[in-house]
């Protein structure tokens, strides 16, 4: 992530065309400490950011120490759940800041956190990504259906690790596996932190004729002066996701299917 130049650029660009001065930024998930130094950088008056993995905590504290922005940014090696609820987070910030997302966008815990972002938030706010849109589309690909699955090897039958098989999705580099798409794209949510909507059933059309081996998505986090996308062939460090389907499905150019990706990022793709 840190060495994703295109990724720090868009972030940096956002967090630079606002107008931070006499500001007050949270922050959930430090990382190394880079958000926290830019909001710093670009004028807040005060960062306070969140990291609850100790040894992660303990590297952001010691970047940020080495910086002349030190004194305007206050660590807390706490969950944001933990933190608020020990009263450490402020309500009503200028701007709340997170990025606690996966390829999948729900993997890290997005539910959660919009709970607790909710939970301080006040009418003037600003958070971001102020959106994260998840795009799909239907996906023949055996090579990335074997990624998780297995059958027999060397003459034995291996099947009994299935059990262990990734039941919603896992990243993958798209471009690195022969692939053929059985649809267009689709947008199939419009995550916010504030007000999520509801996941829901889309209309879809086979535009080949195929076999359905699983949904791939991907996602556009706007950020308010930028946009961070992990769409194929962009070189996101996030990749794409592979959803897995409980049965793959033979399709006929033309035909019309249902799609629908839950919560946990499962994805039910069914004839109507």
């Amino acid at each position: 992530m840190v060495n994703d130049v295109p990724r720090n650029q868009a972030i940096e660009k956002s967090i630079a065309a606002m107008n931070l001065e006499g500001k007050t930024v949270v922050e959930i998930g430090s990382g190394t400490g880079l958000i926290a130094l830019l909001f710093a950088k670009y004028g807040a008056a005060r960062v306070i950011t969140c990291e609850m993995n100790t040894n992660l905590a303990a590297v952001a504290q010691r970047i940020i120490t080495s910086t002349p922005y030190a004194n305007r940014i206050t660590l807390i090696n706490e969950s944001s759940k933990a933190a608020i609820s020990k009263g450490l987070l402020p309500f009503h910030p200028d701007v709340i800041f997170t990025e606690t997302l996966d390829c999948g966008v729900v993997g890290e815990g997005f539910m959660p956190i919009a709970d607790d972002i909710t939970a301080i938030a006040g009418p003037q706010s600003i958070v971001m990504p102020r959106n994260v849109r998840q795009h799909a589309r239907l996906i023949e690909s055996e090579s990335l259906a074997n990624l998780n699955r297995a059958s027999t090897a060397c003459g034995f039958d291996l099947a009994a690790l299935n059990e262990y098989s990734t039941g919603n999705y896992f990243p993958v580099h798209t471009e690195l596996h022969r692939h053929r798409f059985l649809s267009e794209t689709t947008e199939v949510r419009d995550y916010t932190y504030l007000n999520c909507q509801e996941a829901s059933i889309h209309r879809v059309k086979a535009t080949s004729t195929g076999m359905i081996n699983g949904v791939l998505s991907w996602f556009s986090a706007d950020f308010g002066g930028a946009i961070l996308s992990n769409e194929p062939g962009s070189g996101s460090h996030w990749h794409q996701a592979f959803h897995t389907m409980p049965d793959e499905i033979q399709v006929e150019e033309g035909e019309e299917l249902s799609l629908h990706i839950d919560d946990g990022g499962f994805a039910w793709v069914t004839r109507s």
